[in-house]
């Protein structure tokens, strides 16, 4: 049975835990459609992209969650969604209040990063000034094993830029774009593949659960869960976590790929063994 926010009854409902906003010294409305992920291995928030009018709501929303990554997962063409420019150097003002300046830009194959400057500019607002790290990436609504080394490399450049940045390290990741479950997967899976890259080990079973605390669903459907697998796998070997002519990754790996036509999902809990990741 579903509730009205589109959790299940059984699901704990964060309406109460979401982060709150404190009120504009002006009211001109919030933006809520979020809820917080924290775990030991990251703290995310997963968003509504801001629909039109939203841009400086979306803003406020970085500031007062202290985000110093924002990941968009959608297409090239709904790229800023009118929250800053992207063009290198170009400013932005949103209501008066917010001055968004675009730093940088790097284009990739599949994805844009930006570094903007945030800054408030109404003298009886509390000062902010701030720079955020923006990444595009435009294939997450087509995730598939197919691109799970690509989306290992968007991975890989996510945790370079938080450790290039000044950020706190507990500074949550904005995910917004994808869908609730697109979302919530990319999440799982970036919550996994950082805890392979500073244990070696992973508790799979663990962060499933977690995630499924705040989103009810995690996947769009049974074939992406079995891409998220394998994305972890191929990252364990691309990050040289584990060696790809190991006999227990060959078997894990030859079994998410045959996993599509089982039912319920064998899930793979992964440990630490003589510098290795074993896939039990």
């Amino acid at each position: 049975m579903l509730s009205g926010n589109g959790k299940r009854s059984s699901v704990i409902s964060l309406v109460d835990g979401r982060p709150k906003m404190a009120p504009w010294r002006h009211s001109i409305g919030t933006f809520e459609a979020m809820d917080r992920v924290t775990s030991k291995f990251g703290e995310y928030v997963i968003a509504q992209s801001p629909k039109h009018g939203q841009a400086a709501e979306f803003v406020k929303m970085i500031q007062q969650c202290d985000i110093a990554l924002v990941v968009q997962l959608s297409p090239q063409k709904d790229t800023s969604f009118g929250w800053f420019e992207g063009r290198v150097g170009s400013k932005k003002k949103l209501r008066g209040r917010y001055l968004i300046e675009t730093v940088s830009i790097t284009e990739h194959a599949t994805s844009s990063h930006y570094e903007l400057q945030i800054s408030t500019i109404l003298p009886e607002e509390k000062s902010y000034e701030r720079t955020v790290y923006a990444v595009y990436y435009h294939r997450w609504q087509e995730f598939s094993t197919e691109n799970s080394r690509c989306v290992g490399q968007i991975l890989r450049d996510i945790f370079t830029i938080l450790q290039r940045s000044k950020a706190n390290g507990h500074a949550p990741i904005l995910v917004h774009g994808g869908g609730a479950r697109n979302s919530a997967s990319f999440v799982l899976l970036s919550m996994v593949c950082r805890q392979l890259r500073q244990n070696g080990a992973s508790t799979l079973c663990a962060c499933i659960d977690l995630v499924r605390k705040y989103k009810s669903v995690i996947t769009k459907d049974f074939d992406q869960f079995c891409s998220v697998l394998h994305g972890i796998l191929q990252f364990a070997v691309d990050d040289d976590i584990v060696q790809k002519n190991n006999k227990s990754y060959q078997q894990a790996f030859k079994l998410v790929h045959e996993c599509t036509s089982l039912h319920p999902l064998p899930i793979v809990p992964i440990t630490k063994s003589e510098n290795t990741v074993v896939f039990l």
